[in-house]
């Protein structure tokens, strides 16, 4: 039997969202004993409620990364899988997470997501990777903590860092880099609720402004990172690095609308040594995009 600890995360969202995520929890084919369903109460306003075979710790409000911090602590199952409440799992389909968790006992088993109910969710099978380094070399990756669940005792030390947005961009590939076993299931088993007025849709010039920072940010951590790998490690944080890099150029053009802001973005990345790009056919995106924005180096 391998237990499951759910770390649901709460923050004033909506009570009926939280109750749909956690009913969504209970409606698993799990027996008590299989699953353990923690509710972090990160200093919402309106309090969680206490609900039957779900343990809520409440403390004062100190950001996501400390919410799951905090759930990590806590965790008592084999593995883990983080939940945001306003989102939820879809029964029928993480079922066969689960049975992929059974039988194959990955140290992360990562999956999609959808953000639209109505359309079908097509099995797209099923990838062994024989390490997470494995995974990073060749694959893309969705960097939400959502998308996947893993072995808790791969963790040692690894915690989201607190007082940042983008915080799982950093956490994941870290978390792939101590991982031996990982399973790709073509299938789409969590919700992502689509809301205006979260930290990541919000459109204001300081929530911008602090986004495009703390992206920054990530990208000089893992770059910093990679100066201690080697090898086949180095090569996959190196490619995670160059993406990361990409985004975080489309994602100044596309929030600020303005090539002085992109400009800016450039010459800072320059003086990091994250620009140009490294020229690689990680993927058809990557390589077009790459020869596009490094002709602009001529204008720095």
């Amino acid at each position: 039997m391998l237990r499951v600890s759910f770390i649901i995360t709460y923050y004033n969202e909506p009570l009926q969202m939280l109750e749909e995520c956690v009913q969504s929890v209970l409606s698993l084919p799990l027996l008590p004993m299989e699953r353990e369903i923690l509710l972090i109460d990160d200093g919402s306003t309106v309090p969680a409620p206490e609900m039957e075979g779900v343990t809520v710790f409440r403390q004062e409000n100190q950001g996501l990364s400390a919410a799951r911090n905090k759930g990590i602590e806590l965790a008592q199952g084999d593995y883990i899988q983080f939940l945001d409440a306003d989102d939820f799992v879809l029964p029928e389909e993480y079922r066969l997470v689960l049975d992929m968790q059974l039988s194959n006992r990955p140290d992360i088993l990562m999956f999609d997501f959808s953000h639209d109910l109505s359309r079908k969710r097509y099995q797209k099978g099923i990838q062994l990777f024989r390490s997470g380094v494995d995974f990073l070399r060749k694959r893309n990756l969705r960097g939400s903590a959502c998308c996947y669940m893993f072995r808790r005792e791969i963790l040692g030390d690894l915690r989201f860092l607190p007082g940042i947005v983008h915080e799982d961009e950093l956490f994941t590939p870290q978390l792939l880099l101590k991982a031996e076993l990982v399973l790709v299931v073509g299938c789409t088993p969590y919700y992502y609720r689509v809301r205006t007025n979260t930290i990541t849709h919000q459109q204001e010039r300081e929530h911008v402004k602090r986004r495009l920072h703390d992206m920054l940010f990530v990208v000089k951590q893992l770059n910093t990172l990679t100066l201690t790998c080697q090898g086949k490690e180095h090569e996959a944080l190196q490619r995670r690095v160059s993406q990361l890099t990409m985004d975080y150029i489309y994602n100044c053009w596309l929030l600020s609308h303005s090539f002085r802001e992109v400009m800016s973005c450039l010459r800072s990345l320059k003086e990091s040594a994250l620009f140009p790009l490294p020229l690689k056919c990680y993927t058809l995106k990557y390589g077009l995009f790459a020869l596009t924005v490094n002709s602009l180096c001529v204008f720095l």
